[in-house]
């Protein structure tokens, strides 16, 4: 989980949204 979060990091400031949109399919959040 946190090296996909530390990917999307790196990747560059993605809006707030889409990374939670983004967590949750990972499954990071419920």
């Amino acid at each position: 989980n946190v090296p996909v979060i530390l990917y999307f990091l790196e990747k560059g400031a993605q809006p707030t949204g889409t990374v939670q949109n983004l967590l949750k399919k990972a499954g990071v959040f419920k």
